[in-house]
């Protein structure tokens, strides 16, 4: 599953926006306001954080948000005509636990059949006034097609930016966003048995998004535990809000390929 994310009131269908843009563009609202309200005072005037420690700048600031959360279907039956390895290796099963994504598309499509690994790419938007901005992600997963008991591994790579419309100044700001933020997720998706002899698909995602941010837009003298906390307690809710939506739908996916419909 690639973890993108839409902003917490949009509980509507449809793609979510990548993570580093909406933590970036909190953050930054954030730490402005802070930086206003607790700036050092001289002579009941603001004292730029410039000045207060040239001999000591500090170039860059990490802010580091985690996530991780595990969900699970509903228990349900396998067909032994048809049963869950070979359902894990349809590309149609991956297509759905990347769903939330704008799009997705198959990289390594002369891969021989039956390849244990597969290379994937999912593309996430933010839209801008007059401009969209796109995180192009690969997805490198690892399928084992065991027949009773498969396992996904999917893990994503380093993302880069693509932009379209608006000024060109704002295009580059945003293509080089990979330079300040490195996401990573990794998702871990097998089946167990439960103790009415029914399986459940279970995932477990974790989801780290890394932010170095100039001391000139995050002082020293603004504490990042706030932000950090407040930015991995959103991206928990959304974690904890969507995953069960995917995996009802992998569910239903297998259910409706088992039976041929």
């Amino acid at each position: 599953l690639w973890p993108a994310l839409r902003s917490e009131e949009d509980t509507r269908a449809g793609p979510r926006i990548a993570p580093e843009f909406m933590l970036l563009t909190c953050l930054l609202h954030s730490s402005t306001a802070f930086t206003l309200a607790r700036a050092p005072v001289l002579n009941g005037h603001p004292l730029a954080p410039a000045t207060r420690a040239r001999h000591h700048t500090v170039v860059a600031r990490e802010i580091a948000f985690v996530a991780q959360s595990e969900a699970r279907c509903e228990p349900f039956a396998a067909t032994r005509a048809r049963p869950l390895g070979d359902w894990f290796a349809q590309e149609d099963a991956l297509r759905i636990l990347m769903s939330q994504a704008e799009s997705c598309r198959r990289l390594d499509e002369d891969a021989p059949p039956g390849s244990e690994t597969q290379r994937w790419e999912v593309i996430t938007p933010i839209e801008f006034p007059g401009m969209v901005a796109r995180s192009v992600t690969p997805m490198d997963i690892r399928v084992d097609a065991a027949a009773d008991r498969p396992t996904l591994s999917i893990s994503s790579g380093a993302s880069e930016t693509q932009c379209s419309g608006g000024p060109g100044w704002a295009q580059a700001l945003l293509s080089r966003i990979g330079e300040i933020a490195t996401t990573v997720s990794s998702n871990t998706v097998d089946v167990q048995e439960d103790e009415g002899g029914g399986l459940t698909v279970v995932s477990r995602v974790k989801l780290t998004v890394k932010l170095s941010i100039p001391t000139l837009l995050l002082p020293p003298f603004v504490p990042a535990g706030p932000f950090e906390r407040s930015g991995s307690e959103s991206l928990q809710k959304l974690l904890d809000r969507d995953m069960g939506t995917v995996l009802g739908r992998f569910r239903e996916g297998y259910l409706t390929w088992a039976t041929g419909d």
